[in-house]
């Protein structure tokens, strides 16, 4: 098996986990953070989902690369992470991880993507995508999130994929369909169980909500966590999703 974990969160919350609040004699207050033990962490839950799964397990860490595509099709893509304070030791043990750890990334794309890419493209033995995103149920794999595996057929993922096109994605700042949440997505997509006719559910809907074709288009593209042969490895291109039938 091979375990492609998402490096990005799992970095950013064990370094997290690690910080702690000192307050001195006369109130006021020290964040303090040590690479090692933010390193010992990263190390003991790696190790946790290797038994999770299978001892022998393979690791790749799946990092981002800035800046992604998505910033080039919306501007404001994570515009409201801009500013957000990092744990204090995060770049330290990024690069401490790569050192330590297979890490793999890619030009302009984000560590989902990496596990995408790696997931689908059959070069890897049994792989298994270890994230707590739900946008990775947006891929066809096995997921390992919060200790449990699951199954995400090809026709599962495009549906979760569809879903978000019509929610929109607020922690990465796409916006979707104003009042649609995913319960409403899904009663929105009743009856369609291909892409072509999901894709046709979701233009219908964008167009009720004054919403353009463009909108939904570019909502698609941005929520796509991208598969195989949607990468180019030699030139750093991405072949962004269009609908086989293009208004």
């Amino acid at each position: 098996m091979t375990l492609l974990i998402d490096a990005d969160w799992l970095i950013y919350s064990s370094c997290c986990a690690c910080e702690t609040d000192f307050r001195a004699d006369d109130g006021s207050h020290l964040l303090h953070s040590t690479e090692k033990d933010c390193m010992d962490l990263v190390d003991l839950r790696i190790e946790g989902y290797k038994k999770l799964t299978n001892d022998d397990s393979g690791v790749i860490m799946c990092f981002t690369q800035y800046p992604t595509f998505r910033h080039g099709i919306y501007q404001d893509y994570k515009a409201n992470r801009v500013g957000k304070r990092h744990p204090l030791a995060l770049r330290d043990v990024i690069q401490i991880t790569k050192e330590c750890y297979h890490s793999v990334a890619f030009n302009g794309l984000e560590g989902d993507d990496v596990m995408g890419l790696l997931a689908t493209n059959g070069q890897h033995d049994n792989p298994i995508i270890v994230s707590p995103d739900k946008d990775m149920r947006g891929v066809p794999c096995t997921l390992l999130a919060n200790d449990d595996l699951e199954l995400i057929t090809r026709k599962k993922a495009d549906r979760h994929w569809m879903q978000q096109v019509l929610s929109g994605d607020h922690t990465d700042n796409i916006e979707g369909l104003v009042g649609v949440g995913p319960k409403t997505a899904e009663k929105m997509l009743e009856g369609a169980t291909t892409v072509e006719e999901m894709w046709d559910k979701v233009v219908k809907s964008y167009e009720k909500k004054n919403k353009t074709y463009a909108d939904a288009i570019m909502t698609a593209q941005l929520t796509r966590i991208l598969r195989d042969e949607e990468y180019n490895y030699t030139t750093g291109e991405v072949q962004l999703w269009q609908p086989l039938t293009i208004q």
